[in-house]
């Protein structure tokens, strides 16, 4: 009987230790694959983002605002880091499609869509393709008396070798000087190598005061249709996704016209766009920006 009672004893410790055992490794599997959890979770994605050439620290620029705002909408952690070099934007765009930088800036074209994925939220509502001019104020007078657009068309321009507004306008009629970086352009403007060089709102007035030899001209603007958007690698379908959301979410919330506005409100009040002479151009891209669903977010001439 005592050897019985003995054989029945051992087993039952055995399987208490057992059952034991499975429950701590159970316990301490479950801890292991919600820590996996939690870490998969709140790892944030890399942005790397391309660092343009110029006097401008790039945090302090409005693309970039509105990138940090939109990614902060989605409601995601990420981490936002400048690519390793300060580029010129052809360079930079190539380096999106090789995958070495994640995301970019630029004004739309039908190439740079072929090769690239667009966020289609126009960050500038249009106004990128809303051009007034730089000139020489010693060609005041010059200007003034224009009163033909096929006077307007024979002018000279400047405009950069890799900007998609070189293209645009050279298959509007005019003829286009180019250079790399924008202080050679300058520079063919005030040695009358050029007639003007067209800019967007808000660089021609900043522009002006960098240069006392140049003045805003008054009385046109060039119009065609245009969107700068950010651009990412075809295949980035996770940073698309939520630049897409994010960027959503702050035209819904009024965060995109506050950025907006704080950045061009005063430059469109002092251009007095409503009042000048339009010059409405052709875009060879227009079917892209059709598609695209641009409307309402677009800025459009006013009827004279």
């Amino acid at each position: 009987m005592l050897k019985t009672g003995t054989s029945k004893w051992k087993p039952q410790m055995s399987s208490r230790r057992t059952f034991s055992c499975i429950y701590v490794g159970l316990a301490m599997l479950s801890a292991l694959l919600a820590a996996f959890a939690i870490h998969a979770v709140e790892s944030p994605l890399r942005v790397v983002y391309g660092s343009p050439v110029g006097p401008v620290p790039t945090p302090q620029m409005y693309p970039y605002k509105m990138l940090k705002a939109a990614l902060d909408a989605s409601g995601k952690p990420y981490q936002l880091q400048p690519a390793n070099a300060d580029m010129v934007q052809s360079r930079v765009l190539r380096e999106i499609e090789q995958g070495n930088v994640d995301v970019y800036w630029s004004a739309t074209s039908a190439e740079r869509e072929a090769s690239l994925r667009p966020i289609r939220v126009a960050l500038d509502k249009g106004l990128n393709g809303w051009r007034i001019l730089l000139i020489r104020k010693s060609d005041q007078a010059r200007f003034a008396a224009m009163r033909t657009e096929s006077s307007f068309r024979r002018l000279t321009f400047v405009q950069g070798h890799d900007w998609p507004d070189t293209p645009l306008l050279t298959a509007n009629g005019f003829k286009v000087l180019t250079a790399q970086h924008p202080p050679a352009m300058f520079e063919m403007l005030l040695k009358h190598r050029a007639d003007a060089f067209p800019r967007s709102v808000i660089e021609a007035f900043r522009e002006q005061e960098n240069y006392p030899e140049l003045m805003v001209e008054p009385k046109f603007v060039l119009v065609y249709p245009a969107a700068v958007y950010f651009f990412v690698n075809k295949s980035n379908d996770e940073l698309a996704k939520r630049l897409e959301v994010g960027l959503k979410a702050i035209q819904q919330s009024g965060e995109f016209d506050r950025l907006f506005n704080e950045r061009y409100g005063r430059s469109i009040q002092a251009a007095n766009l409503a009042q000048r002479q339009v010059i409405q151009l052709d875009n060879p891209s227009i079917h892209i920006l059709e598609q695209a669903g641009l409307g309402g977010n677009i800025l459009k001439p006013a009827a004279h």
